[in-house]
């Protein structure tokens, strides 16, 4: 569990590069549904962990920055698509 905890955070790390530059990649549907299956599964993971309190924590920050980052791009692309 502990290893798999580790790859979400590199995963997560990962979404956030490719946010910051505005990758079609992450914004294609299978990119989407990859962001959303990690989210999802920083959750399950941060749930079920028994042991390693820091780790659990930064999962469990690093899947909510990922929902509000989602939340954010959602914001975003209705505002722009708004203006035209």
């Amino acid at each position: 569990m502990k290893t798999f905890a580790w790859s979400l955070l590199l995963i997560h790390l990962a979404i956030l590069i490719l946010w910051v530059m505005n990758s079609g990649y992450l914004f294609s549907v299978i990119g989407s549904v990859i962001w959303l299956l990690a989210v999802t599964a920083g959750f399950i993971v941060q749930k079920r962990m028994k042991e390693q309190l820091i780790l659990k924590k930064l999962l469990l920050l690093s899947s909510f920055f990922m929902a509000f980052l989602s939340l954010i791009t959602v914001g975003i692309y209705f505002v722009t698509s708004s203006m035209s």
